[in-house]
């Protein structure tokens, strides 16, 4: 028979090796919680807000909307850096839920601005907007408005986005625009593609 000393040093044995394995189990279950919480490589980056470009400096933004000679409609939008994926644009009419691929590129020489080219919107129409990844269709940015005013080539820089001019830009001479704060009735005077802008540098296109 066991003395009272080796029963004694067995469950304390015992006693310790419960208390060690529920030590290791709620290390384990305290890192899988961890990593659970941390943001994967491949997981979704929340949806940015898209609006009007403001002072309050969220990106990316729309800047403004024109028209080319064409009668296409170009969206000018300014994202938060060169780094920003390329996307292209999606409108939908909210009460149709018709929906309008717009065609994305890059200012030459500015690479934080963007002009997207498509079917033309009618003014204070209600509009969803969706900046969508090319590389994976994510959507990073959308957002739900009317637009408030379409500028208009004038007639020294009427030019045609049909390829007819290699070199040049689809917003030469009207990008970018700015636009007056959202309101119902845009003012008689906006937009002017000529209205000058401090907040924003002027492209020069070759």
């Amino acid at each position: 028979m066991e003395s009272n000393e080796e029963l004694v040093n067995r469950n304390r044995l015992i006693a310790g090796a419960a208390i060690l394995t529920a030590l290791v189990v709620l290390v384990i279950f305290g890192l899988i919680r961890s990593k659970s919480r941390q943001p994967q490589a491949n997981q979704r980056s929340p949806v940015s807000q898209l609006a009007y470009c403001s002072s309050n400096a969220v990106r990316p933004c729309i800047v403004s909307f024109s028209l080319d000679s064409d009668g296409n409609m170009l969206v000018n939008i300014l994202t938060p850096g060169a780094s920003f994926p390329d996307f292209y644009l999606k409108i939908t009419r909210i009460e149709s839920s018709d929906e309008s691929i717009y065609e994305c590129q890059k200012v030459k020489g500015f690479s934080t601005s963007v002009y997207c080219i498509g079917e033309k919107m009618s003014i204070g129409e209600d509009l969803q907007f969706m900046i969508i990844s090319r590389k994976d269709d994510s959507l990073l940015a959308e957002g739900r408005f009317a637009i408030i005013g379409l500028a208009l080539p004038t007639p020294e820089f009427a030019i045609s986005t049909s390829g007819t001019e290699p070199g040049a830009s689809p917003t030469q001479g009207i990008f970018p625009v700015t636009p007056t704060p959202v309101q119902a009735t845009p003012s008689p005077s906006y937009p002017n593609p000529g209205y000058p802008n401090p907040s924003y540098p002027k492209p020069s296109y070759p």
